[in-house]
Formats: structure tokens, sequence, C-alpha cells
């Protein structure tokens, strides 16, 4: 099947789903294309081998009725094929506009599926989705939309309803995610479990010497609310201040990054916090090979990759108990588990882990037996062939709906 994947921004290497979605799909015969609603185009070479890459119309952000006049007009068959499509839906209206604009290079690409990575995206393209009508539409659910949006947006329920409804397949990441968008009004037949997958070969896998102090802690993560990592900072300000010897590496970015710099400065931890940047899995692997323990604070989470990673790498986890977090974690086994929004628990679990370098070995070495087990990307691999495999069964694309309308560009 030909495979659109429609994300945000081009596919980067630190995007370890989206990434291993794509090669996965292309390793088993899928013709796969990433479609970027913004961004530059990839560097050449920067794809999984056999995935190639798309991007939205420009000025799609223009929707006056000139711009669906223009579009109308287009030499871009699949432009004006999405314009005829527009009027005839939504009118003619800034609306129709928008919605052709997104949608005609979308179908430039000849799907049969169109992926969206995010249910974000899935809702913000949702009248893009009645001009495709004759495509299957998969939703990838990965937690903080399902299980925290809809309790602080009165709108979103709704929103995410109405392309729950229309996909063929509502992916999630975890059993939690899973019973949320039941919840939100998926069919319960349409749902399927993938789990995030850790390639062991990409992970070193030696434990890390516990020869602190001082105690390194990372995270691997992005500087937005729902990732808690605000907590992190004020439960390192409380183990120092309880006397541990503690430093922390920040790997990632995003627009909370200046509030985290100056909180860290108020909390008086100077040179203990460190802001490292993103990069690709080589830094990512440096920074876990050094670590002794690896704190996942967030307020949101389907599965982490990131806490996929450390405990793959042989590093012992210290985990908020948010969406699928449980099913990967059995306390004080192969990790600890902590309730979110608390930095006082997530110092004492760090306290106590540093507290008995023996055990938290013990632990370490458990996580790493865990994923090798319970998250190999071999099987991941498998998941996702075999849910394309049945949509297949369930849905044929129609190459065109009228006589004479193509996805030529």
């Amino acid at each position: 099947m030909r495979v659109t994947l429609v994300l945000n921004l081009p596919l980067s290497v630190t995007e370890t789903f989206q990434r291993d979605l794509a090669g996965a799909l292309a390793s088993g015969g899928h013709q796969v294309v990433v479609h970027a609603l913004q961004g530059d185009p990839p560097p050449a070479g920067s794809l999984p081998p056999g995935v190639g890459s798309s991007s939205a119309c420009p000025r799609a952000t223009d929707h006056g009725a000139a711009r669906l006049a223009a579009l109308l007009r287009s030499p871009r068959r699949p432009l004006a094929q999405m314009a005829r499509r527009a009027v005839d839906r939504f009118g003619w209206t800034a609306r129709a506009a928008r919605a052709a604009a997104l949608a005609g290079p979308i179908w430039a690409t000849r799907p049969d599926v169109v992926h969206a990575g995010f249910s974000s995206i899935a809702v913000a393209l949702a009248d893009v989705w009645d001009l495709l009508d004759d495509v299957a539409l998969v939703v990838s659910c990965r937690g903080t939309d399902e299980l925290v949006r809809p309790l602080i947006d009165p709108t979103w329920p709704a929103e995410l309803a109405r392309v729950l409804a229309r996909a063929d397949v509502v992916h999630v990441v975890a059993d939690a995610v899973a019973g949320a968008v039941v919840e939100l009004g998926a069919d319960p037949a349409r749902v399927r479990v993938v789990r995030p997958a850790v390639d062991l070969a990409r992970w070193a896998g030696m434990p890390t010497p516990l020869d602190g102090p001082p105690w390194r802690l990372a995270t691997v993560t992005r500087f937005v609310p729902a990732k808690g990592v605000e907590d992190l900072v004020a439960a390192l300000a409380i183990l120092r201040d309880g006397g541990v010897d503690a430093t922390l590496r920040l790997v990632g970015e995003g627009p909370q990054e200046g509030a985290l710099r100056l909180r860290a400065r108020r909390a008086g931890l100077g040179d203990a916090v460190s802001f490292v940047g993103s990069g690709p899995p080589a830094l990512v692997a440096a920074e876990l090979a050094a670590a002794h323990l690896y704190v996942s604070p967030s307020l949101s989470e389907g599965i982490s990759n990131g806490v996929l990673e450390a405990m793959a790498s042989g590093v012992a986890v210290v985990s908020t108990d948010v969406g699928g977090m449980g099913e990967v974690i059995t306390q004080g086994v192969d990790g600890w588990l902590v309730p979110p929004g608390r930095p006082d628990q997530l110092a004492r679990a760090v306290a106590d882990a540093v507290a008995d370098p023996p055990a938290t070995a013990s632990v370490a070495a458990a996580g790493r037996a865990r994923v090798a087990s319970a998250f190999p990307r071999a099987d991941q691999v498998s998941a996702w062939l075999a849910v394309y495999r049945d949509l297949g069964g369930q849905h044929t694309a129609a190459p065109a709906r009228a006589a004479g309308e193509d996805r030529t560009p």
C-alpha cells in the first residue's frame, strides 16, 4: 500500500516512534511518504531507507475566497480537485480554501492510507479527512492528547471524537490510552495497541558504575508543561538541600527552556543543572552511559521512549506513574514509580536509590531484561505490519472519485 505519514515537522533523527513506524512499514514493502505540514524538507539521506518526503502547499495559511479561486484554477490537478470537493462540501468559504490547500499535497502523494502521527494532527486536519473520504485513515494516539487535554479543554473531547469516528484504525501506545479513546467514542473494534519498542543493538546495555557522589541524574524529553521538567528541577533542589550530592543533565529542547533555566538559577542550583540540547541517538546513548539514574517526571505519557531507552542501556529508572508507565515498570523490581506532580516523592525515590547502590544495580539489570523481553523492536515491526495487513483487507481506497479526477501533480 501507499502510506502517507502526516507530521507537523519533517522527520528528524530524534523522533524515535515516527522513524520506527516509517521504517517498519517500508521494510514490509509499503511505499511510505512522510508529509510535513511545516518546515523545510529533510536533508538528503536523513530518512530511513525506502521512505520519501512531501510538504504542505505554500501559503496554506491564506484561506480567503481569492485563495479558493486560485486553487480552483491551479495547474496542479490535486489542488484543483480538492478545491472542487471543498466547494461541494463547505461552500465558497475560507474553510473550504484551508481544507483544499492542506488536502491537495496529501492527495498528490497518491495514498491508499493516510496515517496521522498524533491525534492533535488528525483534529487539526478534520476537514481534510472529509475531502479524502475515499482514503483509509489511521490515527496514532500517544497519551497526552487523550489522557490530559480532555480534562483542561472543554471543546477537545468533541473534536477528538469526530476524527476517532472517522478513523479506520485508532493506534494507541498503551492499554491506558486504549481505555481513554474508547471512552471518547472510538469503536473498540478499530483500536489497536502497538507499544513503543527498543532496538537493543542501538543501546549499549552496559551497567553504569554507581560510583557517586556526585550522583548523576539525566532525562531526555521536550521542555513543555506536560513533561513536568520543572518538578524534576525542584526535586534536585530538595535533594541537594537534604545533603544529597546530585547533578542533573537535561537532554532536549522546547519552549520552556528559558523558564527552566531561570527556575534552576533561582533555586541556587548553579552548575548542578546542565542543558545539553537535543541530538541524534549517539548523543542520547552517551548521556545515558554516563548517568547513574534516569528520571522521568512527566505529568502525562503514553509510554515513554526515553524510559525504555534508559532501561535498555542498563540505567535504573524513576518515573511518574502516569498513562501506561505502570505497564512498563513493576514498582521496586525493574524501576520505581511515584505520583505525578510531587517533587518531594521524586526526590525521596532518588535518595533511596543512591543510598543502596547494590539494590539499584539489580533494578537496572531487571529493567534491561524487562525491555528485552517485552518491548523488542521485532515485535513492534510485526505488530505494525499486522495492522496494515488487516487494514488492506478492510478498506480499498478508490483511485479517483469522479471521471477525470486523479492525483497527478
